[in-house]
């Protein structure tokens, strides 16, 4: 029997196996894989993705905290809720603050070393830890079931017959390397898991002494045993990770002496990296569950207590590591993310706690992010109940997309066949090169220009090594951060230098940003710079969430209009898909039918007290 086809078919929950000459825990049948599309990423990247596992559901208000809808907090939660004076401001978002024990996160967003992803979950939300776990593992919604992971999938899409013949010259590190709780569903490929597992920082440090752990005393312990015997032929591995560990010690300061393993852990990390290990992707587990229905906080003292110690942790931990991988001069290779399975409700309980929610912030840390708030403060409603919940702002899934094809190397056919489907990314890697000092173009780079008139801008963009090129994406985006596409252009010629023009109109938003996308030939992506072009016109409107999610998004006025309202939707061709007609208030929620298509661009016009104000917005 091949290796793989004894793994596929043994339970080894909580037993340590040697495999390639590292102890593996695994979950029974292997049904854990979250990794696997990751190990693919060694021939296409040499970046590194450090997942941080928040088990539990976290409560993002309280987190994450609306500064501009502390009214509504103070009524939804008033026995928890952080005072505002307390609350830690960040540079340049006089909307959002953090919780007070996340001091060493707040210098990093005030670096602009952290991007804070507003309303993070998916639709029709599933609220049993397990199932949302796996859910986020497999990367198929709420709606579909999978026994294989999303990088588990991308995985054997690049490394056929693993682990057969690994590792080797291209591949010579482990894919994926995990500390602490169980190996995630999101490593599991379609035949092994890719990801290697030990349950603590400690057993880890094991593997680098090469000490081996303890086996049962019946017969498997005796196959165990056995395969142990094996790990001289095998331990490839286990012999770069110790060459790893021993290369680099930990440089920073800042590491908890105790009591924080999540700190254990990604001081492990950071010292594999340093050592050169070329393992992609790393994920890793904070040690408590944030699963807080009750005593959230101290009874009387909301800035301490539960959610307090957690996220001290947490951000101890993470500025630590960051402070660590700077001193390295390997902080511009590692990109991290948190995760957790759902948030939680809007409304406190009796118990001081919070019960299972929908959508929460994600954050995403590292030298390489575009800092800042993606999304707004949640729209909290003014009279909540114990079902409010926090909307969704963003689809994990896009988090995901993101990750893998503007850090890990992954190209976009492979990166949507993964996740059954296309998810627009969000702009939080920082993937474009600026022109240098002198202001010259980088080669295989692109330059934009704007020339503004009274109603619409001239897109001037040069292209450096056009042949290089099959096309070109003019992008919008009215907040800097979220882009969305407003044409393609193909590239019409083999000459090394092309200048394009494209006229576009003037949106109905104070401000507006542009980039131009550019998309090789082999599929890799560059981007230009960005330009802000301000609308000095007179705004009466604003339209969101735009991109649209579940078929409904919010009109608000800044001056409430004084008849009534109408509302049309067209597709690009001119056809009339949707009419209604609203009476006069200042915001307005259009709930649409679900017969518009998915991921396409469509036109609203809103008529009002003599005026036309016509917007594209896009559904997802």
């Amino acid at each position: 029997m091949k290796r793989k086809d004894f793994l596929k078919n043994i339970s080894l929950a909580g037993i340590p196996l040697i495999f390639k000459g590292i102890p593996v825990y695994a979950m029974d049948v292997l049904t854990e894989p979250v990794l696997d599309v990751f190990g693919s990423l060694n021939t296409n990247s040499d970046n590194i993705l450090v997942i941080i596992q928040l088990n539990g559901g976290n409560d993002g208000l309280n987190t994450v905290l609306a500064l501009d809808k502390y009214s509504q907090l103070s009524t939804a939660r008033s026995n928890i809720l952080i005072p505002e004076t307390s609350v830690l401001s960040l540079t340049g978002n006089n909307t959002t603050g953090l919780h007070p024990s996340m001091s060493g996160m707040q210098n990093l967003y005030n670096n602009g070393q952290l991007a804070i992803i507003q309303g993070v979950s998916y639709p029709n939300p599933n609220f049993s830890h397990f199932h949302a776990q796996d859910i986020w593992f497999t990367g198929v919604g709420a709606s579909g079931m999978s026994n294989t992971g999303w990088l588990g999938r991308g995985l054997d899409k690049k490394f056929p017959d693993y682990p057969e013949g690994y590792p080797n010259t291209n591949n010579p590190d482990p894919a994926s390397i995990q500390i602490g709780g169980v190996m995630p569903l999101a490593l599991q490929g379609p035949n092994v898991n890719m990801g290697y597992n030990v349950s603590n920082p400690a057993e880890l440090v094991n593997i680098v002494n090469e000490s081996p752990g303890d086996v049962p005393d019946n017969d498997y312990g005796a196959e165990l045993a056995f395969l142990r015997l094996m790990k001289s032929q095998s331990n490839e591995y286990a012999g770069k990770i110790v060459a790893s560990y021993n290369a680099q010690n930990n440089m920073s300061t800042q590491y908890p002496s105790s009591g924080n393993s999540l700190a254990a852990q990604l001081q492990i990390v950071a010292r594999l990296i340093g050592g050169g290990l070329q393992t992609p992707v790393y994920i890793v587990n904070h040690e408590n569950s944030f699963d807080t229905h009750v005593a959230q906080v101290n009874s009387g003292a909301p800035t301490q207590g539960t959610h307090a110690s957690h996220l001290q942790k947490l951000s101890t931990a993470i500025s630590a590591f960051m402070d660590d991988l700077i001193l390295m001069g390997k902080a511009d290779k590692v990109i991290g993310m948190t995760y957790s399975e759902f948030g939680r409700r809007v409304v406190s309980n009796a118990s001081e706690g919070t019960d299972h929610g929908t959508a929460a912030p994600l954050f995403v840390f590292g030298v390489k992010v575009n800092p800042g708030m993606y999304g707004v403060s949640p729209d909290l409603p003014v009279n909540p109940n114990a079902n409010s919940q926090v909307d969704t702002q963003h689809d994990y899934r896009q988090v995901y997309t993101t990750m893998m094809q503007d850090w890990l190397g992954i190209n976009k056919l492979d990166s949507d066949q993964v996740l059954n489907g296309e998810y627009q990314k969000i702009g939080f890697i920082n993937t474009g090169s600026a022109p240098d000092s002198q202001g010259t173009l980088p080669i295989d780079k692109i330059q934009l220009s704007i020339k503004r008139s009274m109603k619409q801008e001239e897109l001037a963009f040069v292209v450096c090594s056009n042949h290089y090129y099959e096309k070109f994406q003019i992008e919008i985006s009215v907040d800097g951060k979220e882009f969305q596409l407003l044409t393609e252009v193909l590239q019409t010629t083999n000459e090394n230098l092309k200048n394009y023009i494209y006229t576009v109109y003037h949106r109905n938003e104070p401000r507006v940003y542009y980039r131009i996308k550019g998309i090789s030939k082999q599929q890799e992506v560059s981007f230009s710079n960005v330009i802000a072009v301000k609308n000095e016109s007179k705004q009466f409107l604003r339209i969101y969430p735009n991109p649209v999610i579940e078929y409904k998004f919010y009109i608000e006025f800044f001056d409430k209009p004084s008849k009534n309202i109408i509302v049309e939707v067209f597709d690009m061709r001119g056809a009339k898909l949707y009419y209604n007609q609203y009476p006069s208030n200042n915001k307005l929620i259009v709930e649409l039918p679900d017969m518009f298509d998915l991921n396409k661009l469509y036109l609203v016009k809103i008529s009002f007290d003599g005026e036309e104000i016509m917007e594209k917005i896009f559904f997802q």
